[in-house]
C-alpha cells in the first residue's frame, strides 16, 4: 500500500468515526428531548400519589431501575399509550430524515444556543409536574382544610382514620373527572415535540 492509498483510508476512517458520532449525539439530543417530557409526567404522578396518600405504595420502574409512586407509574403507562396513539413516535424518523436537511454532513456541533434550549427544555419539568398536579393539589388542600374545621369543631370525631381514606376517594374522583383534560394535555405536549426537535436540530446545525 502507498503512502497515499494510506492516507486516503486514515482520511476515510476518521469521516466515518466523525460521521458516528454526529449520528450518535443526535440520537441522544432528540432521546433526551423526549425523555425530558416523560420525566416531567413521571414527577407529575409522584406528586399527584404523594397528595393522595400513595406515598408508600411504591413499584419498581423497570427502565430507571428505581422505586417509583404506583400514580407516577400509571400516569408513565397512560403517557406512553397516548404516545403510540398519536404516532408520536414517528417524529423520530422524521427528525433522522430532517436532519439530512438542516444538519451538514458531519458537520453537527453544540452551540451556546443549543445548550440554552436543552436548559429551557430542562426547565419545563416543573412547569409541566404543575400543571398535571394542579387540581389534585388544589383539592387535596381544600379537603384537609375542610377537615380541619371538623377538628376544630367536633373533636370527638379522629379526622386521621376519617382523612387518609377521604383524600384517596376525594383524590380519585377528581383524577377521573380530570382525565380527559390529562389525556388532552399529554398529547399536546407530544405533538409539540416535533417543534423541539425541528428546533434542536436546527440549533444543531447552525
Amino acid at each position: 500500500m502507498s503512502l497515499l492509498d494510506a492516507l486516503i483510508s486514515a482520511l476515510d476512517a476518521l469521516r466515518k468515526h466523525k460521521l458516528r458520532s454526529v449520528l450518535t449525539m443526535l440520537g441522544i439530543i432528540i432521546g433526551f428531548a423526549a425523555q425530558l417530557i416523560f420525566a416531567a409526567i413521571q414527577l407529575g404522578g409522584q406528586v399527584m400519589g404523594f397528595q393522595m396518600g400513595y406515598g408508600m405504595i411504591n413499584l419498581l420502574d423497570p427502565i430507571s431501575e428505581t422505586q417509583v409512586s404506583i400514580m407516577a407509574q400509571w400516569v408513565n403507562l397512560l403517557a406512553v399509550l397516548i404516545f403510540l396513539t398519536i404516532n408520536a413516535h414517528h417524529w423520530f424518523i422524521r427528525a433522522l430524515i430532517k436532519s439530512f436537511e438542516l444538519i451538514p454532513i458531519a458537520g453537527a456541533h453544540f452551540s451556546p444556543s443549543l445548550t440554552e434550549h436543552l436548559v429551557y427544555l430542562s426547565g419545563n419539568i416543573f412547569v409541566i409536574a404543575l400543571k398535571i398536579t394542579a387540581p389534585i393539589i388544589a383539592t387535596i388542600l381544600f379537603t384537609n382544610m375542610a377537615l380541619a374545621l371538623v377538628a376544630r369543631a367536633v373533636p370527638q370525631i379522629n379526622v386521621f382514620i376519617i382523612g387518609f381514606p377521604l383524600q384517596i376517594a376525594v383524590g380519585l374522583f377528581i383524577l377521573i373527572l380530570t382525565l380527559p383534560f390529562l389525556a388532552g394535555f399529554t398529547s399536546g405536549l407530544f405533538r409539540e415535540l416535533g417543534t423541539d426537535i425541528w428546533q434542536l436540530l436546527s440549533l444543531m446545525g447552525d
